[in-house]
């Protein structure tokens, strides 16, 4: 069984930040509250808008140094890890795409008086470079989705043989999602 604990404060203030400020922007592309998960360690919200989806999750979590958060564009299942793993990408990626010279990447996980300034950056980024994913244009998303999937290798199983080798092969499912997103 494992034990749950209590939200740290840093993740109660960033969850609150994030509901705080991007709530207005997915109100207006008529995103919803989907889920909240706000944990000692990290925090993953997700706004829905039918098969849409976009995830703001970070991770303080001490092995994840450095700490970041991302925001997650998505279409499909945003519940199921296989599913939302591959069907996903981080805005950066898009932002990479559209600007070429900008060195985009996961942002810094905020800390008390940065994390306003830090979320409303990324809001702002999410409109200029999300806008089209916002309002149902999928075609960028599925563009930088299929670019992002075909440099991965499917997850690997390593089982023992009857002698104790071990065999890699490729997680069955995973092969799928790889062939269905690239």
């Amino acid at each position: 069984m494992s034990k749950t604990e209590k939200p740290s404060k840093e993740h109660k203030l960033f969850a609150e930040t994030v509901i705080e400020i991007f709530s207005p922007t997915f109100d207006q592309f008529e995103f919803k509250k989907h889920k909240t998960k706000v944990e000692k360690y990290s925090t993953t919200i997700t706004f829905r808008k039918e098969n849409q989806y976009v995830t703001i999750s970070g991770s303080t979590y001490p092995t994840d140094y450095p700490y970041c958060y991302n925001v997650i564009l998505g279409d499909g299942d945003s519940e199921d890890f296989c599913e939302y793993d591959w069907n996903s990408i981080a805005l950066w990626r898009i932002k990479t795409q559209l600007d070429p010279k900008s060195k985009s990447s996961e942002y810094e996980f905020p800390f008390e008086k940065a994390v306003k300034y830090s979320l409303e950056n990324a809001n702002q980024e999410l409109k200029k470079y999300g806008l089209e994913f916002l309002n149902g244009n999928l075609e960028l998303f599925k563009e930088v989705r299929k670019e992002q999937n075909k440099s991965r290798e499917p997850y690997k199983i390593h089982t023992p043989d009857k002698n104790g080798k071990y065999k890699t092969t490729n997680e069955p499912k995973s092969v799928e999602q790889k062939k269905k997103y690239s």
